[in-house]
């Protein structure tokens, strides 16, 4: 039994529901049995209980008087009774009606247990007072009645029956409901092969995409939502969006590690070169370069493992409330040197009244919007300018950073702040691309979405907006 249902048969979908669906008819099938038995022997049983006590008064009242027309005063007493249960028909030795509420002897019906008869009467041959008919009587104009006799010294002989139309009526009944139930549990049946067969063909594309991925590695397979409804479309597309995440999470490691290779091939190479220069004695190079290259490797991997950590939310930890007013004051006098040597202006828009606050890292803080200043500031051509803001408004503080660079073409703006990316392909420029996504990575654990919009003529102006960690005035 226990490997029957850990097999493969109960674990198809279209086998359970017929499983499940036979052992309900079977178990209907049995609950109607045992209640229709039951019923059935106790209701007969009862009867012939009540005929046998009826027809045995009658012979003891006899047998007490030895007087016939004891039988027939006793008879005529019962009829006149008007919660009359019973049918009655007195005759004498000939077979000739004395009296009773029925006419003649009935037909008998094919049905004898011991030495009861099961009688039909039509509703003609009852006379007189006689019990009360059935809810169904009008379809019906038969009584179904079962009797027990007796034939008295003097020959007469007396029928006395009881009404058992209902019993054989709830007979009927049983067999209709349980052809309803066969025919109710068909279409049940018939449901939940068409149910589990849509159900199976929803699986098995979710199956078969699996296993296309599994298999053969393509990240692109996707699932068919054409043919999908309710909540497999939910799903599918649930899954298809997964699957659309774990590819660009894919893309975006063999991107890194595809840039990761190409940024640090000449810095290494430079610095083989130096070191064999060193080995030969031919070309000795300053140590100050090769001090150089080394840092640039660094610097490289510390971005990255700061992007790593940071996107991790591990410096969530040290958040508290951040002058945001006095942070930007101090990253336009870091440089504005830097500026005026490029011959570019800085505008600061920051307000000098009340301080705008904001919950956050500080230090990471500072990180991000130098990188941001630091990138505009290398892009602004000279005789450029760069725009530094700050603003409360709608309960949130808005920090812009606008230049008169070359700006960041549309198309090429939701990558900008992927690792190593930049915008204009141009690997000579300096930089390791990193410093973007560093501010990204900083902006998101802040919570604080950026957007990056044209500046006209020209340029580009970054937005952030920080939800205010106190109310600002």
């Amino acid at each position: 039994m226990k490997k029957l249902f850990a097999g493969s048969w109960v674990g198809n979908l279209q086998n359970l529901a017929l499983f499940h669906i036979g052992v309900f008819l079977v178990s209907g099938v049995i609950v109607g049995i045992f209640l229709y038995l039951a019923y059935q022997t106790n209701v007969y049983a009862e009867t012939r209980a009540a005929l046998k006590a009826d027809i045995h008064g009658f012979v003891d009242a006899y047998h007490f008087s030895r007087n016939p027309s004891t039988l027939r005063n006793l008879v005529e007493q019962r009829m006149k009774s008007r919660d009359i249960s019973s049918f009655y028909l007195l005759m004498d030795e000939n077979g000739n009606r004395i009296t009773g509420n029925l006419q003649a002897m009935p037909s008998v019906i094919d049905s004898r247990e011991d030495e009861f008869t099961i009688y039909e009467v039509h509703d003609d041959e009852v006379t007189g007072n006689a019990p009360e008919r059935g809810p169904y009587h009008h379809f019906d104009p038969y009584y179904d009645i079962m009797t027990v006799s007796v034939v008295f010294e003097n020959g007469m002989s007396l029928l006395v029956g009881r009404d058992v139309d209902t019993y054989q009526n709830f007979h009927w009944i049983i067999i209709v409901f349980a052809w309803i139930t066969a025919i109710l549990v068909s279409v049940l049946t018939l449901i939940g092969f068409l149910t589990g067969a849509m159900i199976l063909k929803q699986v098995r594309l979710i199956h078969t995409t699996a296993d296309t991925v599994i298999n053969t590695g393509d990240l692109s397979s996707r699932i068919p939502v054409n043919t999908a409804t309710g909540d497999f479309k939910h799903l599918i597309n649930t899954l298809n969006t997964m699957l659309n995440r774990i590819q660009d999470l894919v893309m975006g490691i063999r991107h890194v590690s595809d840039n990761v290779a190409h940024d640090l091939r000449t810095p290494l190479t430079r610095l083989r070169q130096h070191i064999d220069a060193l080995e030969s004695g031919n070309v000795i190079p300053g140590l100050d370069r090769i001090a150089l290259e080394t840092d640039q490797i660094i610097a490289t991997f510390n971005a990255l493992l700061r992007i790593a950590n940071i996107e991790h939310g591990k410096r969530a930890a040290r958040f508290c409330p951040v002058n945001i007013t006095l942070l930007l004051n101090d990253i336009h006098d870091y440089y504005l040197p830097l500026a005026e040597d490029k011959e570019i202006v800085m505008h600061p828009d920051i307000p000098q009244g009340t301080p705008l606050s904001v919950m956050g890292d500080k230090d990471l803080l500072f990180q991000a919007f130098s990188n941001m200043v630091e990138n505009a500031l290398k892009f602004t051509p000279p005789k450029g300018s760069v725009h530094l803001a700050a603003a409360c408004r709608n309960n949130a503080v808005i920090i812009t950073i606008a230049d008169t660079g070359p700006g960041i073409p549309k198309k090429d703006r939701p990558f900008v702040f992927q690792r190593f990316y930049r915008a204009q392909n141009n690997r000579n420029t300096d930089g390791n691309g990193l410093g973007l996504s560093l501010a990204k990575a900083i902006m998101d654990l802040h919570a604080a979405p950026i957007d990056l919009d044209d500046n006209p003529p020209s340029g580009l102006r970054i937005k952030i907006c920080f939800p205010v960690a106190e109310k600002n005035h």
